[in-house]
């Protein structure tokens, strides 16, 4: 993984400057959510030491460009706890620019942290040139905050928002400080960034450049990162808290338990050049659509290439982008238009995912799916198209009318993709309840390449049909919530995702199924009613189950009853019979015994009849051991089960010589 690392930050470093890797660039938005373009600007702050005030007018604003955080070092922090040193940076980091020249807010300070910064690091470069700007500077503390506090009292861009009255389609994005002063030599202003002794600092603090380098002799060390021998070997020294490498702790002891702290200089030496590399990969990865979420988790995808590998690194990276996309993304179906055949990988590599916890200023691991091999993510990825591909096509429900949901942003219908998305969704988690995501848990154990179990599914259908029937959206948040009126369409919904799942991993190989045994006789089809079931049995693997099979006619026997209510207008059906915490086998006799009594209650038992014929053909009261949730799941499969017009109109043939004899 490492050698991958150091191969895309070699990628990345090509014709950059030695500062390229420090700088923070703002997220720029170029259009609104409507399309309508936004205006982003830079802000110059002016210290004028000729007049003492601090200019920071409209007048100088200007339209932001990527040159600007070049020019005026926009670096990245440090970290909160440390001296600012922030002569530039994001519109947000406007008050540690208060704290470089003028020291926190409400305290007494007799100078910015600027000043302390550099005498705690080297004093030797706090020249008396350079002390001098900074004190004049720091007189200038009144009128700054005057122009920079908002009605809070805090110091926020937003205050300059105010004043400048800038309209929704624009935004302050970067800002930057800049001298003017006769007395120093500039009439003129000139960034602050560009002032000899505070460049000398910058360039020792943070690019590590010292005065005597060269002259200084080091040994040769192992570099830990690419494996040889090589000179300037150091503890690795990260130029930002928001990096990948951040996973190899060294200031919290509690997460680096087996290490002496004496000894993290030896435990994480790296070679100052391969430093440099691996923050190059680590940004590209982290800022440059490499991060994912699985499960709502937020993940960094980090390739990993074989040794003597001479892939095109550029086409395989965004190839890896896309289908990773593809298979957890939210994605509508015509965004994928090219064939799945197109999509899969010719090369040979592994992917790991890492998952992380960060707000922007740290970077903590907390979970890793690992060694995903190019093979096996092929597979995954075709296999999740080939049964969405077989749904479509079938008779027994409208695939697509279930993939559809409503898009949160545009409000519009869309046709989602079958993916590990729109599994996420029907794996209920209960919020605020659950320890372990069992999404991610199952999403692992998959790209792991390792057994599902299938009572772990059965169990977790019942819990979100619970969900869906008490309305506990509240509790589960990932759950797309139905109103009650909409319960049959929940059902529907969620059955047959399940079993597209189920049949994803039967084609994958990855459930963990008790052996089959084929006790069920061939059944001849009578009619295209009875072809259109006997064909859902043989998709759905269900032909040498009479257990499932049994269930099923008793699902549409339920259904059936429930129409006959519908028909006459009656609101509390039989569906409210179901005991949806599960069906043993009382419940199943209980059940069967109650929709008889209410066909009969009707009038209609001509209805039911050749149903209840199926399923106590099918139905082994001696020997009954199927387990309840698995019993739940068939039931509503066939209750589920639609068929088209006419094969529907030869069903109330059938059911009407039911009725005759």
């Amino acid at each position: 993984m490492l050698n991958t690392l150091l191969k895309i930050g070699e990628w990345q470093s090509q014709g950059k400057s030695e500062w390229d890797r420090f700088l923070d660039y703002p997220k720029v938005e170029r259009e609104d959510k409507r399309g309508n373009p936004i205006k982003n600007y830079t802000l110059p702050i002016i210290f004028d030491l000729d007049a003492m005030e601090v200019i920071i007018s409209q007048e100088n604003l200007r339209e932001y460009d990527e040159e600007d955080v070049k020019e005026a070092l926009g670096i990245k922090m440090k970290g909160s706890n440390s001296k600012a040193v922030c002569s530039a940076g994001l519109a947000k980091r406007l008050g540690r620019i208060y704290q470089s020249f003028f020291g926190k807010e409400e305290s007494d300070a007799e100078n910015g942290e600027l000043i302390e910064a550099i005498e705690k690091e080297n004093s030797a470069y706090l020249t008396e040139n350079l002390q001098d700007i900074l004190s004049r500077i720091f007189n200038l503390k009144d009128q700054f905050l005057k122009l920079t506090l908002d009605s809070k009292k805090t110091i926020d861009i937003r205050a300059i928002n105010e004043k400048f009255e800038i309209n929704s389609n624009e935004n302050i994005v970067f800002l930057a400080t800049y001298l003017k002063s006769l007395d120093c030599g500039y009439e003129e202003p000139v960034l602050i960034a560009n002032l000899p002794d505070y460049n000398a600092f910058l360039e020792y603090s943070i690019l590590g450049i010292k005065e005597d380098k060269d002259s200084q002799k080091t040994k040769s060390k192992l570099c830990y990162a690419s494996g040889a021998i090589v000179e300037d070997v150091e503890e690795i020294n990260l130029s930002s808290r928001y990096s990948l490498n951040k996973m190899f702790v060294t200031e919290t002891k509690n997460y680096a338990s087996n290490f002496y702290g004496r000894n993290f200089s030896t435990n994480y030496q790296v070679g100052i050049e391969n430093q440099k590399l691996l923050d190059y990969a680590s940004d590209f990865l982290l800022q440059k659509g490499f991060t994912i979420q699985i499960a709502n988790i937020n993940h960094v995808i980090i390739p990993q290439f074989q040794y003597d590998s001479t892939i095109d690194l550029p086409k395989s990276l965004k190839r890896i982008q896309q289908n990773s996309d593809m298979l957890f993304g939210l994605n509508d179906l015509s965004a994928f238009s090219t064939r799945i055949e197109d999509r899969i990988f010719d090369e040979t590599f592994w992917l790991n995912f890492v998952a992380y916890d960060s707000n922007g200023t740290f970077f903590k691991s907390t979970e890793i799916i690992k060694d995903v091999s190019s093979f096996h993510f092929n597979k995954v990825l075709k296999i999740f198209s080939d049964v969405d591909w077989i749904f479509r096509e079938a008779r027994f429900l409208e695939w697509n009318s279930v993939m559809t949901e409503r898009d949160n942003n545009t409000k519009e219908l869309v046709r989602r993709n079958f993916n590990f998305n729109s599994i996420y969704k029907i794996i209920p988690l209960r919020k605020d309840k659950e320890k372990k995501n069992k999404a991610l848990d199952l999403f692992k154990t998959i790209l792991e390449n390792r057994k599902v179990s299938l009572d772990f599914l059965y169990k977790c259908f019942n819990e979100l049909i619970l969900c869906n029937y008490y309305e506990r959206y509240r509790s589960y948040s990932n759950v797309h919530p139905y109103s009650k009126d909409y319960f049959s369409n929940a059902v529907r919904n969620n059955v047959f995702k399940y079993h597209a799942f189920i049949q994803f991993l039967k084609k994958i190989n990855l459930i963990d199924m008790p052996e089959i045994i084929n006790n069920s006789t061939e059944d001849k089809a009578s009619d295209k009613y009875d072809q259109a079931i006997q064909d859902f049995f043989n998709t759905m693997d269900m032909a040498n189950h009479r257990d499932q099979q049994a269930m099923f006619y008793l699902g549409r026997m339920l259904n059936a009853v429930e129409y006959i209510q519908l028909k006459k207008q009656i609101k509390k059906t039989v569906i409210h019979l179901v005991n949806f915490n599960g069906l043993d086998l009382n419940s199943i006799k209980r059940l069967r015994n109650d929709l008889i009594n209410k066909a009969r209650q009707h009038n209609q038992i001509g209805k039911v009849k050749f149903l209840n014929g199926q399923f106590g053909e099918k139905f082994n009261l001696n020997s009954w051991n199927m387990d309840p949730n698995e019993a739940l799941f068939f039931l509503l499969t066939g209750y589920s089960f639609r068929v088209s017009i006419q094969e529907s109109e030869e069903q109330e043939n059938l059911e009407t010589n039911e009725e005759i004899n």
